[in-house]
């Protein structure tokens, strides 16, 4: 069982160096949810390698106060496995909120970390974030960001599995008109430079 410590940022800007290790797209379900667990499914498309795989994942619940500008970090105990294309689409019947689409670059940074930032689509168009995923608490509490990111997400607010409950008016209410017109930039920046 893997533990997952994370914290979510918006994006200010895209560095002229920006490093990008895999571009990623992503459909993603929850098929399941109680107290302290979530079941999710993935169907990932690298578009680097060229290849499809479809991820079954079973997350259970155990968040951490924290004393700096942020409002948690989550901290999720997860299992993964990987299952066929036909059990993902029997699954996918099963969903209980909204489908999420979206883009993820994972770009390297300083420390042997790594920016995974999702671009989303269809009900989240226009909704840009940035996740760091920590091998411990120590290092996620003295992390200095980036500065091309921008302010710390409240974590829980804007979690994917709060965004496949949302409309389209209500996760646009948790995110500024300048931050929505600077994804937007961003977006169509990375558009025109052939990234997404």
């Amino acid at each position: 069982m893997k533990q997952e410590i994370e914290r979510k940022y918006s994006v200010n800007y895209l560095p002229e160096d920006l490093q990008i290790r895999d571009i990623i797209h992503i459909e993603q379900a929850f098929i399941y949810r109680d107290i302290n667990t979530v079941i999710r499914i993935r169907k990932i498309q690298n578009k680097k390698s060229n290849t499809t795989e479809y991820i079954y994942t079973v997350k259970t619940k155990g968040d951490i106060e924290s004393d700096k500008n942020f409002e948690k970090i989550a901290n999720i105990y997860e299992i993964e496995n990987s299952i066929q294309e036909n059990e993902y689409n029997e699954l996918l019947k099963n969903k209980i909120n909204n489908i999420i689409k979206k883009t993820r670059m994972v770009i390297p940074i300083e420390n042997n970390l790594q920016v995974e930032m999702d671009i989303y689509y269809e009900y989240l168009e226009g909704l840009l974030t940035a996740e760091i995923e920590f091998p411990n608490e120590n290092i996620a509490n003295t992390f200095e960001k980036p500065k091309w990111l921008g302010e710390e997400i409240g974590y829980k607010e804007l979690s994917n599995l709060s965004l496949s409950k949302m409309t389209k008016e209500e996760w646009m209410k948790k995110v500024s008109k300048e931050q929505l017109e600077n994804n937007r930039k961003i977006i169509q920046n990375l558009k025109k430079n052939d990234k997404i």
